[in-house]
Parts: structure tokens; C-alpha cells; sequence
């Protein structure tokens, strides 16, 4: 794909409103709020620990204070010694605490990652076909890893600094006013103005931020979409790695461009910060010497001052640094969140209806009643669509390419709703049905056969993973597999590759067929299921299918029509409309399309002469 073709991908994301910036509001902070809830209790153990830590940070300055003013000037060598051990031992107890409150702020930061992460994979597997139509994979990948990865700092190091740098500048500086309300004032002056950056820099750093993670999402589709076993192979075939590799070093420029703007500006903010850090000092040891040799204040007092500062001021600029990340984090956030908001295209129902006979098989007719459907709302690919698939028969659908007969099976199977008209199963819209009710009545084998990378036996047992060895064993001899399995180093339990690389293209279509026979469906939906197959495969697969479709519902797609000659029905579709319908033979009587599509395929010799028609048939 072109760059350009990559812009137009992101900027119809954009129209979307999938792409679309947020903004740090006070909803994100509530939503945020309500998914630490549930960690509440683990969240106070931290916080409890914290207090007690910035407590014991207190203690040393005022046993230096005492220590100069006191057991120095007193030469109270008992005194002394005790305590210089409480300068040790406070700090000794503070650094315990401090990995406690750090092994809980981590299982915090953790879970709720966890949650995040769970839930947004939930609602990712309910977004439907269409969503993933239109959206790279990669950026799926980058919201699911790079944007948790960077939420988890926030969670872990951000949100605690606040608390414990808002905590720590209150309770130093009322300890301050305690001993030397002049100096405290002092040394108050500097603090309103390590706010003033945060007013500037955090609104920067929430744009960086977002430019960053959306420069790294484009970056990561790349990369799926080239650097994987399907990409890759497509990429050598065509001798197109030079330019793969100059468009991924065009999206990593990008990210690099963002992040060194996100650095700076942090950067910008700490140089900020360190000049107004030193401001506190000058005015302590300028004051307070002055203090002292006017005999307004002791030396000890100067000393434990100018150690609070470091407790003071150090705590104001993380403060300042911590809201500005945190701004940024609700970046992160509001991305998520957008990602959580995202509509269902095919939501489950709220008062959903039962279906009968769900376990085993159960008569379930299938019913197209007058379907509308587009793919965009200024396209429809389907125009008033009307038939009915009966139990114990074989109903195939045929026609030329883009004809919409694979919409009709996504419909059949609820990948999509129609826009007008309704799919019925057993009487009952599928609108209306749970999906686990529709799943368990229903198995689908697609044109685009897809096998995980684990073992022949796994990937045939999917969707039914209770199945026994021989539950397995029997559908895999049922769709023609026990010459492969033998072939196979270690038969069903030989690992197929990613996609299933190491199986053929009518191996793997064998083992999609070997997953719908073991699940025992009441419902079959087969989209060119013998597609892949050589003519003795076809026929073996063939004689598996018949009796796979006894007592089923079956609709099948066909391009070779040798596959569906004793079908039930035939629809015959062209141009989102059904053009035809019967039987093999009364099809083929009446001359139309259908007859002309199979005498294209069985007799080429006969396209441009008029076939027979058949006077009684074309009555019908």
C-alpha cells in the first residue's frame, strides 16, 4: 500500500470518529476514579503506608536540630548518641515502609492494567467484522500493549507522586511554621510559583502525548501488516523490501520526531523548576544567617531549615512534574476510553428471545426476509433479498463474482445486521438471539481458512475444545484427514505453524470442515468449502458432506457448481438480487443465468450460442 493509501486508511478512521483527539475533561478523571474502585481497599494499605512514610521523613531534621542546639551545646554525650542512632533508625524504618507501599502501588498499578486490558480485548471481540475491515490490526496491538504499557507508569509512579508530594509539601511546611514561622514564610514565598509551569507545560504535554501514541499506532500497523508470515511472503514475492523498509523508517522518524518534542517538554519544565529550587536556599542562608547573628534564631534550627527545603522543595517540583505527566496520562486514558466507547456493530439484544433445541441437532430453518444491506450507507450490496433454508436440505447460492453471495452468508451468520428486513433462525431474528445461543446452533467455514499456530488436534477440537481424542480422530477420518495424520512426524499432535503454513490449501480446508463436523452444528454455513481441493479430494470431501448435511440446515456458496448439482435449492444471484431459483435440472432448462454459468464452466465450446430453453420450465 501506497503512503498515500495509508493516509486515506487513517483519514477514513478519522470520519470515523475512531481516530478523533480528546480532550482532558473531568468526565476521564471520573471514569478513571471508577475503575480504581474495585482496588479500593488496596489503594488505602497504600495510601496508609505513604502517610506513615512522609511522618517518618519529618523526624530526622528535628533530631539534627536537636542534636546541634542541644546535646552539642549541653556536651550531653548520651544524648548525643541516642540521637544520632534516631537519624538511623527513622530512615532505616521509613525505607521498609517505602518498599511495602511500592510493592502495593505496583499490584495497584497491576490490576488495574489487568482490568484495562481484559476489558478492552472483551469489547474488541464485539466490535464485529466491520470494525476490523477498516481498522490495522497494528493499531489494535499498539492500544492493547503501547498505550497500557505507558498508563502503567501513571498508575504506578504518577498518581502516587501526587499524594505523596502533595502530602509531604503540607506536612513539612506546617512543621516549618511550627519551629520558625518567619522562616517558613520565607520559604513559602517560592512555592506558587512552581505552579505557574504546569499552566504552560501540561496542556503540551497532553498534545505530545496523543501525537506520540497515534505516530506509534501507525508504526505498529506497518509492522503487522509487513513483518508477519502472510506480509512477508507477499513482500519478498514482489521484491518490495527496500520500500517496506523506507515506509517503516518513514513512521519511526515520525515517532522519533514526537517523542523528543514530549521529552523536551518535560525538560523545558524540570529547567524551570531547578532555577526556582535554588531560589529557596539563597533566601534561607541570607535570612536565617541573619537570624542567627542577630541571635533571633539557633544554628540548629538554620540546619534542620535547610533540610526541610530539600523535603519541601524537591516534593513541589516532582509535584508540578507528576501534574503535568498526569495531564498527559489522561491522554492515554481518554484514548482508551474512546476505544471502550466504540458501538457493537452486532450488540447483543437486551431482552433477548430463546432458541429451541440449541443442543445437538435441531430443525432450524433459515429465512431471508426482503434483506437490505450495505457495506456503506450510500451502497447497498443487497436489494430485498427473500428465501428460506429447510432443515435435511442443501440450499447453495451461485453467481458471477460480486454478485453478493458472501454478504448474504455474513448475514446468514450475523457477522453484520441488515439495514432493512430481518435474517430469521428457527423463527426468531438473529437480532434477537444471545450470541453464545447462535454460536452453539451454528458453524461456519469460510474462504479465508485460518488455523492457529498449535496442534492439528486443537485447531480441528476449537469449537469444541470438551471434545475427546476420538471425537477428534472421527472427525478428522470423517473430512478425509487420516492420510495426512499418518504422514505428519507426530500425527494430531504436530503443530501446524502460523496459519496453518505447513498444511496445503485443501488440507487446511479439510480441517475446517473436520471443525464443523466435530462441533455437530444444527446450522451449516460453507463459503467455497471445496475451493482448495483436486477432484478426488473433492468427491471424498463431497461423500463427508452429505452426510454432514442430514437433518442440517445448509447453505453453501459455490463457484464450481459440480459441487451443488443436487442442492434442493439454487439461488442464483447477480448484482444483490436473487435472479433465480430451483432445482439443478429447472434451472438449467430455463436458459438464464444459471444455465449460462454452467455451461461456461462444464462446456466452454457452447458461450456465445444461445442455450435451449425449455417452454414448460420458462412458465414456471
Amino acid at each position: 500500500m501506497s503512503m498515500h493509501g495509508m493516509h486515506a486508511v487513517w483519514e477514513q478512521r478519522r470520519s470515523l470518529g475512531y481516530m478523533e483527539q480528546g480532550k482532558p475533561t473531568k468526565e476521564t478523571a471520573r471514569r478513571l476514579l471508577r475503575t480504581l474502585g474495585p482496588h479500593r481497599r488496596l489503594i488505602a494499605g497504600a495510601l496508609a503506608l505513604t502517610v506513615l512514610g512522609v511522618l517518618l521523613g519529618l523526624v530526622p531534621p528535628l533530631l539534627m536540630r536537636q542534636i546541634i542546639d542541644g546535646a552539642i551545646r549541653q556536651r550531653n554525650y548520651a544524648s548525643l548518641w541516642w540521637l544520632a542512632a534516631g537519624l538511623l533508625a527513622f530512615p532505616a524504618v521509613g525505607a521498609v515502609v517505602s518498599v511495602g507501599q511500592s510493592y502495593l502501588n505496583a499490584v495497584v498499578a497491576q490490576a488495574v492494567i489487568h482490568d484495562l486490558r481484559t476489558a478492552m480485548y472483551r469489547h474488541g471481540q464485539r466490535l464485529g467484522i466491520r470494525f476490523f475491515t477498516k481498522t490495522p490490526g497494528g493499531e489494535i496491538h499498539s492500544r492493547l500493549v503501547n498505550d497500557l504499557n505507558a498508563v502503567q507508569n501513571v498508575l504506578s509512579r504518577t498518581m502516587t507522586g501526587l499524594f505523596v508530594n502533595a502530602l509531604t509539601v503540607t506536612l513539612t511546611l506546617a512543621t516549618m511554621f511550627i519551629i520558625n514561622w518567619q522562616l517558613a514564610i520565607a520559604a513559602a514565598l517560592v512555592l506558587p510559583a512552581f505552579a505557574l509551569p504546569v499552566l504552560s507545560f501540561g496542556r503540551r504535554t497532553y498534545d505530545a502525548i496523543n501525537r506520540t501514541q497515534e505516530s506509534m499506532s501507525q508504526m505498529t500497523a506497518h509492522l503487522e501488516e509487513t513483518l508477519t508470515l502472510s506480509g512477508i511472503l507477499v513482500v519478498t514475492s514482489f521484491g518490495t523490501r527496500r520500500r517496506e523498509a523506507d515506509r517503516f523508517g518513514g513512521y519511526s522518524a515520525s515517532v522519533r520526531t514526537h517523542q523528543v518534542r514530549q521529552s523536551m517538554v518535560g525538560q523545558w519544565l524540570s529547567m524551570v523548576v531547578r532555577i526556582l529550587s535554588a531560589l529557596g536556599p539563597a533566601l534561607l542562608y541570607g535570612y536565617g544567617g541573619y537570624l542567627v547573628i542577630t541571635h533571633r534564631a539557633e544554628l540548629g534550627t538554620i540546619v534542620a531549615f535547610a533540610t526541610y527545603l530539600v523535603q519541601l522543595y524537591s516534593p513541589a517540583s516532582s509535584l508540578a512534574g507528576s501534574n503535568t505527566t498526569l495531564i498527559g496520562g489522561l491522554a492515554l486514558f481518554d484514548r482508551i476510553f474512546r476505544f471502550l466507547d466504540l458501538p457493537a456493530d452486532v450488540p447483543e439484544p437486551p431482552t433477548p428471545r430463546p432458541l429451541p433445541g440449541v443442543m445437538g441437532v435441531t430443525p432450524l430453518p433459515l429465512e431471508f426476509d426482503r434483506v437490505h444491506f450495505g457495506y456503506q450507507p450510500t451502497e447497498e450490496v443487497l436489494h430485498g433479498v427473500s428465501f428460506v433454508a429447510q432443515p435435511g436440505q442443501l440450499t447453495a447460492v451461485v453467481g458471477p463474482s460480486g454478485a453478493g453471495k458472501s454478504t448474504i452468508l455474513s448475514l446468514g451468520a450475523r457477522f453484520y445486521d441488515p439495514e432493512a428486513g430481518a435474517v430469521r433462525l428457527g423463527g426468531v431474528p438473529l437480532a434477537e438471539l444471545t450470541e453464545a445461543d447462535l454460536r452453539s446452533a451454528m458453524a461456519v467455514v469460510t474462504q479465508e481458512l485460518y488455523l492457529f499456530h498449535t496442534t492439528l488436534a486443537d485447531n480441528i477440537r476449537y469449537g469444541r475444545p470438551t471434545a475427546n481424542d476420538q471425537a477428534v480422530r472421527q472427525a478428522a477420518d470423517a473430512a478425509q484427514l487420516g492420510e495426512l495424520i499418518a504422514a505428519l512426524p507426530e500425527g494430531l499432535d504436530t503443530v501446524v505453524g502460523e496459519r496453518g503454513y505447513r498444511l496445503s490449501g485443501g488440507e487446511k480446508q479439510r480441517v475446517a470442515i473436520a471443525r464443523a463436523i466435530l462441533k455437530n452444528p444444527s446450522v451449516l454455513l460453507l463459503d467455497e468449502a471445496t475451493s482448495s481441493l483436486d477432484s478426488h479430494a473433492e468427491r471424498l470431501i463431497q461423500e463427508a458432506l452429505d452426510r454432514l448435511f442430514q437433518g442440517r440446515t445448509v447453505v453453501a456458496i459455490a463457484h464450481r457448481l459440480s459441487t451443488v448439482l443436487a442442492a434442493h435449492q439454487i439461488l442464483v444471484v447477480e448484482a444483490g438480487r436473487i435472479r433465480e431459483r430451483g432445482p439443478h435440472g429447472q434451472l438449467l432448462r430455463q436458459g438464464g443465468l444459471y444455465a449460462a454459468l454452467y455451461h461456461e464452466q462444464f462446456d466452454p465450446g457452447l458461450l456465445g450460442t444461445e442455450v435451449p430453453r425449455d417452454p414448460a420450465a420458462a412458465a414456471l
